[in-house]
């Protein structure tokens, strides 16, 4: 390839990402077949439809037999080819008819019939479909996954409550009906696991629940102050008064001072999610699974 004109042409070949990420999304994208809905936004390769899953695999062996050697494997190119992900032909072809210009200008020339081409290139917008913003790379954003966490043993998760989260919570207080407040498992389980769904404390039986995390400073002079906790780190800590006015007070990293006492309502359940913590998350699921079930 020329190094000019070829920039901005781009061999017909297109990114190929690690196999695992393309039988994914390959398997995901297939069962909404052409014009499957993508996810929001106006650029290209957010909007465009995809092909079927026989045309997405043909189009993935393809590519790696006749463009992988000169733009790798993951779509960013090399020293014989350009970078895909920022094509601009990739990213603004819509069935292949860019792709296809600059496959017939391609230097050494590709022998490949149009339906290869056009394989090729949806092959391209599904990986592509897949980027995230700000140049992350491809496989962020995952096209049509189903995901179901209802997968634990509601038993088992009624013993865990029972003997673990019953100390603050309560399935007549804080808690009932919990499994009627959320459309879907998934936001039910994002919210007991942050604590954020609900009230933390003894369980609705006293009113006390999560909030903002508050801070203590201590100078060194004993002066203190008290507000909301905004930043906290070895050099710097910042507060909200209850005046409403910010305060930045500078940190010594060696001495860690001033002093900063910090009361996070949802200390608690970070302290659980540590304990729940197994390879294969079970506990979490059987609680899911068992909170679920309180409509």
């Amino acid at each position: 390839m020329q190094p000019g004109a070829k920039q901005s042409s781009i061999c017909i070949t297109t990114l190929v990402i690690a196999l695992t990420i393309v039988v994914g999304i390959a398997g995901n994208v297939a069962a909404h077949g052409r014009g499957g809905g993508q996810r929001g936004g106006g650029f290209p390769q957010f909007t465009r439809p995809l092909a079927s899953q026989d045309v997405l695999f043909r189009g993935k062996e393809l590519y790696e037999e006749n463009c992988a050697l000169c733009h790798a494997m993951d779509l960013r190119g090399g020293p014989k080819g350009p970078n895909l992900m920022r094509s601009g032909t990739t990213l603004s072809d819509q069935q292949g008819e860019r792709v296809g210009a600059a496959v017939a200008r391609h230097t050494p020339a590709l022998r490949l019939v149009d339906g290869d081409i056009a394989a090729i290139a949806e092959y391209i917008h599904s990986i592509l479909a897949t980027a995230g913003r700000q140049g992350s790379p491809p496989g962020r954003y995952p096209q049509g996954l189903q995901l179901n966490v209802l997968v634990g043993d509601a038993n088992a998760g009624e013993s865990y409550f029972n003997s673990v989260c019953s100390k603050c919570h309560s399935i007549t207080g804080d808690l009932k009906e919990i499994g009627s407040k959320y459309s879907d498992a998934r936001s039910l389980q994002n919210a007991w696991v942050s604590g954020s769904g609900f009230g933390g404390g003894d369980g609705g039986r006293a009113g006390r629940g999560g909030g903002e995390r508050t801070a203590t400073v201590t100078m060194a002079d004993g002066s203190k102050f008290d507000g909301t906790l905004v930043r906290n780190d070895d050099f710097l800590v910042t507060l909200i008064l209850t005046d409403g006015t910010r305060k930045s007070i500078a940190r010594n990293p060696d001495t860690g001072l001033p002093k900063v006492d910090v009361n996070d309502p949802n200390q608690a359940h970070k302290e659980m999610a540590v304990e729940l913590d197994d390879p294969q998350n079970r506990k979490m699921h059987d609680v899911t699974a068992y909170l679920w079930t309180l409509k």
